[in-house]
């Protein structure tokens, strides 16, 4: 029996090449270019990788590959579609066909190719904001236009109660009607507000879409994410009307802690859709997969289950930590909504009377965190903060009582 992690051991990174811990990205200063950290008292919660060690069954894997002494080209193996599809019947009560997976090497570079692939210039796309910010680059880079329907709050800043994050279905019905609307993205669970949406809100949601012919990229890739024994509901799983074209962005990385290396898949059910992307993909010089990388995410599909079971249970009881910690001291005014899904919290720094344009700095120098700005996710994020709660619970407990101490500092 493989031993279960010990989740409250921070494993030092140092000299691994960690963006998360080694590198800090030029939103403070320092130019739009990845430069070393100098500061290693600064905690790093930023982007979305965890601090605690991937499932053993991924280590062996990629050992036992390694054994054998070549690593040609490779286009991967029958196997990798079918761990994927038997993990998610297993997950979520629905397998997707083999066929209709694309293994391929990034959700963000597939965003830019979907776009490409499926638009002519100029054609809009609607997106959700604040939402996970390469929707923007992947509109904006690629020749569409952009159509915003923000999120609905339906409530105020108070940290109880449900997450009060809401689809705008009516704005959204009225975007998807303008002449040369073709595509939206939605992120399901959503990121970074932490929501994880109804079934009666995803069939709305596909009602609309097929009302008006669009095409729906669904980002599933935190759909395993699910806090506190909710149940996520695939994209496809729906009981869609004929003539949905949808495409399905996954990955073992957010889910096993493998984003380096770099091991995705799109799911696309529609042969003439699935078909045009490749063929666009092959125009990019793309093809093939990595052979370490495919055997690291398909043994994480087949044995990466009870991992999972362990890491969930502990990221669960992270965000209630989270959400106590807030809850019994309303004097820092830092607002939250419950975590439902992802490792992702959404702190609201509104009423603290820090200015949105110096709350990074803020963070930086005072409470020495480095957060993901929430400006990042869209306009609706000035003000707010995304903190990673995918840390050994002593860090997030210093990390916090940093925050306590800088925003009381400020009084």
């Amino acid at each position: 029996m493989t031993a279960q992690p010990d989740l409250d051991r921070l494993i030092p990174r140092a000299r691994t090449g960690s963006v998360k811990w080694e590198y800090r990205e030029g939103a403070v200063g320092h130019g739009s270019t990845l430069v070393p950290a100098e500061d290693p008292d600064v905690i790093p919660m930023w982007v979305a990788d965890m601090d605690f060690p991937c499932p053993e069954v991924v280590v062996e894997a990629i050992r036992k590959r390694a054994e054998h002494p070549i690593f040609g080209y490779s286009m991967g193996l029958p196997s990798y579609r079918e761990a994927f599809c038997d993990w998610v019947a297993a997950r979520h009560g629905f397998r997707p066909d083999p066929d209709w997976v694309v293994p391929t090497e990034g959700i963000v570079p597939d965003l830019g190719l979907l776009v490409r692939t499926f638009l002519e210039p100029g054609q809009g796309v609607i997106l959700h904001p604040p939402v996970y910010f390469p929707f923007f680059g992947a509109v904006r880079n690629n020749g569409a236009r952009m159509h915003l329907c923000p999120l609905r709050r339906e409530d105020g800043p108070d940290v109880d109660g449900p997450n009060p994050y809401r689809l705008d279905l009516e704005r959204f019905e009225k975007l998807a009607a303008e002449r040369g609307t073709r595509m939206t993205f939605l992120c399901t669970p959503q990121n970074p507000v932490g929501r994880v949406w109804t079934p009666g809100e995803l069939t709305a949601f596909a009602g609309i879409a097929a009302r008006h012919g669009l095409i729906v990229v669904a980002d599933e890739i935190h759909g395993d994410l699910m806090l506190d024994g909710r149940r996520f509901t695939p994209w496809l799983s729906l009981d869609h009307r004929l003539g949905l074209r949808s495409v399905v962005c996954s990955a073992p990385s957010k889910t096993f802690n493998l984003a380096g290396l770099k091991s995705s898949c799109l799911v696309i059910p529609d042969e003439e859709m699935r078909a045009a992307y490749r063929h666009a993909r092959d125009h990019t010089g793309v093809y093939g997969v990595n052979p370490l990388s495919a055997a690291a995410a398909e043994a994480a599909w087949r044995g990466g289950g009870p991992w999972l079971d362990r890491v969930l249970a502990y990221l669960s009881e992270n965000a209630r930590t989270l959400q106590r910690f807030f809850s019994e001291r309303p004097e820092l005014k830092v607002g939250t909504v419950p975590v439902e899904a992802t490792y992702l919290a959404w702190l609201d720094f509104r009423r603290t009377g820090i200015a949105a344009e110096a709350l990074e700095d803020f963070l930086l120098d005072k409470a020495r965190l480095r957060l993901e700005n929430g400006a990042i996710f869209g306009e609706e994020g000035r003000g707010f903060a995304r903190m990673n709660l995918a840390c050994p619970r002593p860090l997030l407990t210093e990390a916090l009582g940093r925050l306590e101490t800088a925003l009381s500092s400020t009084e």
